[in-house]
């Protein structure tokens, strides 16, 4: 008997994670897929950064990577939305993960400083892939779990993001320090055709509005008037715009492990693992604190980005006396909060947003996110190119997720931005209210 069957089960009450895992198949089918994927990723993350500054020789070098891995997702927004809202988000993350496979293999050509350029095309290719697979995973969530477990998978996502960012960097940055970043590469096409193939055991119910032919410009336009209309919704997309703007700053994560601690690519392995340790625990912690409470978990979220720059205060601090693991212990909590940040924002949007908008509005989210990435990227690549000191702008970065908190934090006390208990309705008062509208 499944438990939608069970006449005791209720789907409103929330549940924890184990329970989760073990009574929901489709959601853990899908998990484990995004957590191969992940692992993955991070193993090519860590190669690729590795390549490019022993070919360039330059900070400036890894921000471009970093650049070219985020920026494309802000352009590709307009289309990927409207397309995991209409068409099957199932089909969609399969394709995507067999193109990923594909475009993984290519970095393996890239060995002198003439083919860098391949390694730039190669991770823009990625994060086109990327831009349609996003909106289509976290769009599909609530179609396969109830709402009692929907804070238990989102903290899940988020919480396995930062395991694989710990696990995958650090495992990543050993294979790749001794067995060679080739064996990194393939390793990551591997993950992405295994994933592929556990997606495809997946039931995942979409919209099924193909009956109407695909007008991006159009769809698109109907997902920001939206957010236009529902301003509480629009300063959730703020956190993760916010949080991109200050993200940048972990292009020093590269300089850092190789120039300034002498660790290699071992050393960026263990920096980026203690980001994603951070971001591990916050997802975990924050439905312990705040629980359902809008007004915590509002409070949770301004609080994240203080707590954020207090952390790259501390990386700025290991930097100066050369500690490995102080950066490591400041880059844990920097990055807790942005596991707290990542986890409440995407959980308020997916409630109070429906189903046949849910694609656009979170791409919209995730490609303004990357827009704020990429400019910070651009910023602090720029600045390390102009001879800027990583402790200064580690400095930089921590008054920058600062300040973002404190604006947050008043634009969404009161007035139209406010949130609130009242003004987090569910999504089918949302939709009423928006068609009324139109």
């Amino acid at each position: 008997m499944s438990v939608a069957q069970n006449p005791t089960y209720d789907a409103d009450r929330p549940v924890g994670y184990w329970q989760l895992i073990k009574q929901n198949s489709r959601f853990r089918t899908l998990w484990i897929a995004q957590l191969i994927s992940m692992a993955g990723d991070w193993f090519n993350s860590v190669a690729v950064l590795g390549l490019v500054l022993q070919l360039t020789r330059s900070g400036f070098g890894a921000s471009l990577v970093l650049l070219a891995s985020t920026v494309p997702m802000f352009f590709l927004m307009p289309i990927a939305g409207p397309v995991a809202d209409r068409f099957d988000r199932r089909t969609l993350m399969i394709l995507a993960n067999l193109f990923s496979a594909v475009v993984s293999l290519l970095f393996i050509l890239v060995k002198t400083e003439d083919m860098v350029w391949l390694l730039y095309v190669a991770n823009i290719l990625l994060i086109v892939s990327a831009s349609f697979f996003s909106p289509a995973s976290s769009a599909s969530i609530p179609n396969i779990v109830t709402r009692g477990e929907l804070f238990a998978a989102n903290a899940l996502a988020g919480a396995s993001w930062g395991v694989m960012v710990m696990v995958g960097s650090a495992l990543g940055g050993i294979v790749s320090t001794l067995l060679g970043r080739d064996i990194a590469f393939v390793i990551n096409a591997l993950s992405f055709l295994i994933a592929a193939g556990l997606i495809a055991r997946v039931e995942i119910p979409s919209p099924h509005v193909t009956n109407q032919p695909l007008s991006p410009v159009k769809d698109f336009i109907e997902g920001m008037r939206y957010l236009r209309r529902y301003l509480p919704a629009l300063a959730l997309v703020g956190i993760e715009l916010g949080w991109g703007f200050g993200v940048g700053v972990v292009v020093l994560l590269s300089v850092l492990g190789t120039q300034v601690f002498q660790a290699g690519d071992a050393g960026i392995g263990v920096l980026y693992a203690g980001r994603g340790l951070g971001v591990l625990m916050g997802p975990f912690v924050v439905p312990v604190v705040a629980g359902n409470d809008i007004k915590k978990l509002r409070r949770a979220v301004w609080l994240s980005f203080m707590l954020a720059g207090l952390g790259y205060l501390i990386v700025a601090l290991a930097a100066w006396n050369n500690t490995l693991w102080l950066a490591f212990l400041g880059l844990m909590v920097a990055h807790f909060g942005g596991g707290v940040v990542w986890a409440v924002g995407s959980i308020l949007l997916q409630i109070t947003t429906p189903d046949r908008l849910r694609g656009r509005v979170l791409s919209v989210n995730s490609g303004l996110g990357t827009l704020g990435s990429g400019i910070s990227t651009l910023f602090f690549g720029l600045a390390l190119q102009a001879g800027s000191s990583p402790m200064t702008l580690a400095v930089v970065g921590a008054a920058i997720f600062a300040s973002w908190g404190v604006f947050w934090a008043l634009m969404t006390a009161g007035g139209p931005f406010h949130i609130s208990k009242a003004t987090m309705v569910d999504s089918e008062q949302r939709v009423t209210r928006t068609q009324s509208a139109d």
